[in-house]
């Protein structure tokens, strides 16, 4: 389209349909089912000029194949691992599955989140049993750093080989969790990059994610039972 709007013309999503999931929460943990599932979204369908990206797909919505694209048109790509472990039984439950895929995402990206099952399957798809020796062997080989959100006050950094745990204070238990890890990795992926200390950047990441979940909590007054 050679027209000057053609320039201010945002191509929509090719799907309107949306993930749909009920959630059931007992203690610390947490278990899906899904309702609905959006397709994968197309490689065509990204951005045009050079930024940063944090690609959060819940189950299969980005794959392989988008993430390449992205690495080419982005300066830093940040990731959430989740929705490249999941697998939908035929009872529709969601639960991490270890597969290549992930692996060959994560060479991907310069940042990676996962809680602790998800990475667990990632390190399987190496054939290691332990996690800690599983992400020194994947960031001894790779620049990225991975963060592993071991529930209430500890965070796993990996990169370069070394594997550290760091421990926060939680001050603030949120009543509903759902979107934490995604608000983690974006203001940790902020904190990073302004400041290249990959431990100071978990400190400061948790701090503005309690802050928000305290918002959050304030405002929903109650929480959802489904996404």
């Amino acid at each position: 389209m050679s027209h000057p709007i053609a320039g201010y013309i945002t191509r929509l999503q090719y799907s309107t349909r949306t993930n749909i999931f009920v959630l059931n929460y007992t203690s610390e943990k947490r278990s899906l089912k899904l309702l609905e599932k959006t397709p994968p979204i197309y490689p065509w369908n990204t951005h045009q000029d050079p930024c940063y990206v944090i690609a959060n797909p819940v189950i299969g919505e980005v794959g392989v194949s988008l993430l390449r694209v992205l690495r080419t048109k982005s300066e830093v790509v940040a990731l959430d691992l989740q929705g490249l472990v999941r697998s939908v039984t035929s009872s529709g439950d969601v639960v991490p599955v270890p597969n290549s895929e992930a692996l060959d995402a994560l060479r991907l990206a310069d940042v990676v989140h996962a809680d602790v099952e998800e990475a667990e399957c990632l390190v399987r798809s190496l054939g290691e049993t332990s996690l800690q020796r599983g992400l020194s062997a994947i960031t001894r080989t790779s620049r990225v750093v991975i963060l592993v959100t071991r529930g209430l006050g500890e965070v796993t950094v990996a990169y370069g080989g070394l594997v550290r745990d760091v421990v926060v204070d939680v001050e603030y238990v949120a009543r509903e969790k759902t979107g934490a890890g995604d608000y983690f990795l974006s203001v940790y992926l902020l904190h990073y990059l302004a400041s290249n200390d990959l431990v100071e950047s978990v400190y400061r990441a948790h701090e503005d994610v309690t802050e928000w979940l305290i918002e959050r909590d304030r405002v929903l007054h109650r929480a959802p039972t489904t996404q």
